[in-house]
């Protein structure tokens, strides 16, 4: 393939690689802030002994682990997002039975 073909090809896919930068970036912002908050609310929800919050924390955070984990794995096929896909849904199912339990009782 020539340099034409390539540029070609590229201008096919209709991809604006500096648009999915950002996107990625801001992604990546996001899950930071979102760990931060995270860490803040569940040390709180623990210290002062509210078990049902915390629950629901790890519920979300898991949940959102596996899910992103499962698109990742989807397109890359490595074991290790399979792992953290299923390592995360397991996590995130047994915190949301805690949670119901806690709230039912």
């Amino acid at each position: 393939m020539n340099k034409e073909e390539i540029l070609e090809k590229s201008r096919e896919e209709k991809k604006d690689e500096g648009r999915e930068f950002v996107f990625h970036k801001g992604r990546k912002s996001g899950v930071t802030g979102m760990l931060i908050l995270f860490v803040i609310l569940a040390v709180f929800n623990l210290y002062n002994n509210h078990l049902e919050t915390t629950y629901a924390l790890v519920t979300m955070f898991f949940g959102y682990l596996g899910s992103e984990s499962m698109g990742i794995y989807t397109l890359t096929h490595k074991k290790i997002d399979l792992l953290k896909t299923v390592i995360g849904c397991i996590v995130c199912i047994a915190f949301l039975v805690l949670y119901l339990n806690g709230v039912t009782n």
